[in-house]
């Protein structure tokens, strides 16, 4: 797999910040891969995000295909890069269809005039996430977890080449989270799409990534394969939490639970020392 991004010893501080929200970063992405990056609250993964969009005006370099993204015209960085946020507010309200036609502006001329091929990938978008049945409906009408399906089409019509999803889950039901982790993936596998995505949930991340970055502090604390990095002591270590680990027979995907039991020989305890 090419190399797609290139983050090299980038750190920022927040005005009036005593310490750096991100501090000399450094990681390779490569095209076609699903990274999460965990951490605790406040450990940098939303600054590292905006980094990235160039939102914040880092030091260091971040490259998107070898070219430094502060060089890259907005126009044509939107056209390559996709970000899903926790929530999607339009000022006003619109039609579904409006919405994901948004995703065309960045290809669209000065009318906003959708050609061929902005049309066929609103529908390619409205077919993948299964939301023919919403086209009609004002946004504003939708359900919060709706909203989020709508809003993850319209980055579909964009049709990047890097998705960020930044705590994209986290506002959502199981059944809602599930939905956009599963489309998500099988963008990556149709269209060899790279996703960056931030969770608060170590479960998700586990489930959804190849690789996973653990952030603490605003430093890369450590990387690798989920099976390989989420361990009780890192868990410890990083979040202050004590934890018990499984692994899912099926696949080998890791399973994170919390430890609220005072004793050792508590019938949940027995039930993971089994499964361990």
């Amino acid at each position: 797999m090419s190399e797609i991004l290139r983050i090299e010893n980038i750190s920022y501080a927040y005005p009036k910040s005593l310490r750096n929200a991100i501090d000399k970063v450094n990681f390779t992405v490569r095209k076609g891969e699903i990274i999460g990056v965990i951490g605790p609250n406040g450990s940098g993964k939303t600054t590292l995000m905006k980094s990235i969009l160039n939102m914040v005006d880092y030091q260091g370099n971040i490259k998107f295909y070898g070219e430094e993204i502060k060089k890259i015209p907005r126009k044509e960085l939107s056209k390559k890069l996709g970000v899903v946020a926790q929530e999607f507010t339009p000022i006003y309200d619109m039609k579904v269809s409006e919405i994901v036609e948004m995703g065309r502006t960045p290809y669209t001329n000065l009318f906003g005039d959708l050609s061929k091929e902005d049309k066929k990938y609103v529908e390619i978008a409205f077919g993948d996430l299964n939301i023919y049945h919403l086209k009609d409906r004002m946004f504003y009408s939708l359900s919060g977890g709706e909203r989020q399906i709508v809003y993850v089409a319209k980055v579909f019509a964009q049709n990047p080449d890097l998705f960020l999803l930044d705590e994209a889950t986290d506002h959502l039901d199981v059944g809602n989270a599930q939905h956009l982790l599963l489309k998500m993936k099988e963008r990556v596998k149709k269209f060899g799409s790279t996703v960056i995505a931030t969770f608060h949930d170590i479960n998700q991340a586990s489930a959804f990534s190849n690789r996973i970055i653990v952030m603490k502090s605003g430093k890369v604390y450590a990387t690798g394969i989920p099976e390989i990095i989420l361990t009780k002591e890192m868990i410890k270590e990083v979040y202050n939490a004590n934890c018990e680990i499984i692994k899912d027979p099926r696949n080998g995907t890791v399973n994170v639970f919390m430890d609220l039991e005072d004793s050792s020989d508590s019938l949940f305890c027995d039930v993971l020392k089994k499964y361990s």
